[in-house]
């Protein structure tokens, strides 16, 4: 087998095609959330900055996998490109943090569900309220641990060259 680098899914037209098709589904999330598309607002059942940040999340990765493509393996390694991904990553981590963290801790009402499969066997029901903020909150705070630890790490980088 050869490794031949143009087939992978990291040349440049692929990472922009498929980085494009994740940041053009990110920004209608964003457009509805803004009402720049109208949305009737009973369809929400998170508050828009939420939702916003949902689209925002989906952005923010397409515009990480076409910047890899646009780099390319040499360019990865530029100060510019190192900056970038710290930007785009830092902002990335907190949007998806903060969608987590309003589910654990945010106010009002929440409804979750349970499903298992095993095999053909197969359940599904309502879930416990405090279960599934704990799980979320835990989570989202989990994730504030990796956006500060990952924000170091890519600093050191950064710096250390």
């Amino acid at each position: 087998m050869s490794n031949n680098s143009s087939n992978g899914p990291q040349t440049f037209l692929g990472s922009m095609i498929f980085g494009g098709i994740f940041f053009l589904a990110g920004s209608f999330i964003v457009m509805v959330s803004a009402d720049i598309i109208h949305a009737d607002p009973s369809s929400f059942n998170a508050p828009r900055w939420v939702v916003g940040a949902a689209g925002g999340v989906f952005m923010l990765a397409g515009m990480l996998v076409a910047s890899q493509g646009a780099f390319g393996p040499d360019g990865m390694q530029s100060k510019l490109y190192l900056w970038m991904q710290f930007f785009i990553g830092l902002a990335f981590m907190i949007l998806f943090s903060s969608i987590s963290l309003w589910v654990g801790f945010g106010p009002g009402e929440r409804e979750f569900s349970t499903s298992t499969s095993l095999g053909p066997i197969s359940t599904s029901g309502s879930g416990s309220v405090s279960t599934g903020r704990l799980v979320f909150g835990a989570g989202g705070l989990m994730m504030v641990f990796f956006t500060i630890v990952m924000a170091i790490s890519n600093l050191r980088k950064i710096f250390k060259e």
